[in-house]
């Protein structure tokens, strides 16, 4: 464990925080009764899947589709979703295959792009509705680009948190460092613990409020009684073949039509500053917000990440068709 925090450590830019001067009010972490818990079936090869979703909001409302990163969840955009509720919307937080409350894949090579993006388009059919707007974190971002690049998109607007069309190879290999190895702990206190010595390191300054709430909603547990994450560790499996990231995206990057916001962590080792240059040279033109004091990914849990999406979302309402 210690060497991977020292490699992570390693990787992150002596880059110093700089203070945000606005002053924004926190949200409190008490969801109960804000949203339903609900599900559809869908496939992959084979096997019959229950995709499971948070949905915030009134059915009425336009939707913003939420999808997380590698290792996350649905429940990561909880502290968002009352928010982008209070603005008019209605907040569809997934967990994709193999995280969360979805189905595990009996077959770990089924954990790749095709089924992702299949998942996800069979949602927003299952929702009735043409068009979304989608924030995607990390891997989640990706998909959204891979999407958002399609005819006929059903994205109107896509949010990127810290990842470009490209993620560089000693990341990809950090992350598959980590991921392949299963964890297990005693108590979700001792989970809490652990999230806090390796996204404490990137995720940007969070409150007790927040690793509470993130440990309580990525603990599993196992039938032995031990805890551990509420991933499929099998994720991994697909980095010895297929690397998550490796594709090249740059073909959909330029495809893409629509209103994109790009949320970048001052010292991301994912989404670096040379991508984020080539990213102004070619492909969509895109708004930017860089938060200083995160690195891979910005948690969209503190008041002022919460702030600048509802604001982008506001300056780009008159935009749509």
């Amino acid at each position: 464990m210690a060497h991977l925090l020292n490699k992570l450590k390693s990787l992150i830019s002596g880059e110093k925080p700089h203070k945000n001067s606005l002053q924004y009010e926190e949200v409190s972490g008490d969801f109960d009764g804000q949203y339903k818990e609900c599900s559809f079936s869908s496939q992959a090869g084979e096997q019959v899947t229950e995709i499971h979703y948070s949905d915030w909001g009134k059915d009425s409302d336009p939707v913003i589709l939420c999808v997380h990163g590698l290792t996350g969840n649905g429940y990561d955009f909880d502290f968002l979703a009352p928010a982008l509720v209070d603005e008019g919307y209605r907040v569809i937080a997934v967990d994709l295959v193999g995280r969360g409350r979805s189905s595990f894949l009996e077959d770990p090579l089924l954990y790749n792009y095709e089924t992702y993006i299949a998942d996800l388009l069979a949602l927003i059919k299952h929702l009735n509705v043409k068009e979304v707007d989608w924030l995607g974190v990390s891997l989640g971002g990706l998909l959204g680009m891979c999407v958002a690049a399609m005819d006929e998109s059903p994205i109107r607007r896509l949010i990127i948190n810290d990842v470009g069309p490209e993620v560089p190879q000693k990341a990809l290999d950090f992350i598959y460092d980590v991921i392949r190895v299963p964890y297990y702990f005693d108590t979700v206190h001792d989970l809490e613990a652990r999230m806090r010595k390796t996204r404490g390191l990137t995720w940007g300054p969070l409150k007790a409020v927040h690793w509470h709430h993130m440990a309580e909603h990525n603990a599993r547990a196992c039938d032995d009684g031990r805890i551990t994450y509420a991933y499929d560790a099998q994720i991994a499996r697909i980095f010895e073949s297929e690397p998550v990231g490796n594709a090249d995206l740059w073909a959909c990057w330029d495809a893409i039509k629509v209103p994109v916001f790009v949320i970048h962590g001052g010292f991301s080792v994912l989404l670096t500053k040379a991508i984020l240059k080539k990213m102004e040279q070619r492909g969509p033109e895109y708004d930017l917000v860089r938060f200083h004091d995160c690195g891979h990914v910005p948690s969209l849990m503190r008041a002022k990440h919460i702030h600048e999406i509802t604001r982008w979302l506001k300056s780009t309402c008159n935009v749509l068709s």
